[in-house]
């Protein structure tokens, strides 16, 4: 696959795109250094084990690509067909499109993109 190279890093798998690597939310620099997305990483957490979901993982903004977002990605089990994906994905984001209006932040998208994804 051209622009994507995995590498195996303890228990973890990074893998590195276009826009850089994607790692487990909690080894994020980025998330640890910045209080709202680390208090956003929290609330996914939480979100991802309310309705069985997997791990969060994170990547940053890539500095050098206007069309980058810091995202973080929940992991959807990969038996799950779209439409349960899609109708999760309805649930957790109203939840946290509350969170982040509730934390000051009127349009999450200015701050950084969340998806619930099989892909990864």
């Amino acid at each position: 696959m051209a622009g994507k190279t995995r590498i195996k890093t303890g228990e973890n798998m990074i893998e590195y795109l276009q826009n850089g690597p994607i790692m487990p939310s909690c080894e994020s620099k980025v998330v640890q250094n910045d209080e709202f997305l680390s208090k956003l990483e929290q609330k996914l957490i939480l979100l991802s084990e309310k309705y069985g979901l997997g791990e969060v993982l994170f990547r940053e903004k890539n500095p050098l690509n206007n069309n980058s977002f810091a995202s973080f990605y929940i992991r959807a089990p990969k038996t799950w067909s779209n439409q349960e994906i899609f109708d999760v994905w309805d649930l957790i984001s109203d939840e946290i499109d509350a969170f982040a209006a509730k934390e000051g932040h009127d349009n999450l998208m200015e701050v950084c993109n969340v998806a619930v994804s099989d892909r990864y």
